[in-house]
């Protein structure tokens, strides 16, 4: 299964935090030029939905006190979703292992 676009959305905290609202933001990311039955496919969109996780998370990324931690979550949540929309073993895999050395299946 092909995907080629993702939308990459996160809950962030709105700058009406105080009042309790929250956002979602989204980004897409594509990656139908990525051959995810190889490592380095893998690895390259797991890096895109990072990059994406952190720039819809942005607003969060702080040194106050306690935003770190919530800008932290937010990127990590962002990205289990998005490496869960893309429903590929070898990055699930990628992912559940924080990129460390993985068998990577094969559907052929």
């Amino acid at each position: 299964m092909h995907k080629y676009l993702l939308p990459l959305a996160a809950l962030v905290l709105s700058g009406a935090a105080a009042a309790g609202s929250r956002l979602t933001e989204s980004v897409v990311v594509r990656y139908g030029d990525l051959n995810l039955e190889t490592r380095a496919g893998v690895v390259s969109l797991h890096r895109r939905l990072h990059n994406a996780a952190e720039s819809v998370c942005g607003n969060l990324n702080s040194r106050v006190m306690g935003l770190r931690e919530v800008y932290d979550e937010c990127v990590q949540e962002a990205v289990t979703n998005g490496v869960a929309a893309v429903d590929n073993v070898n990055l699930t895999n990628f992912h559940a292992n924080r990129g460390k050395a993985s068998v990577l299946a094969s559907a052929h």
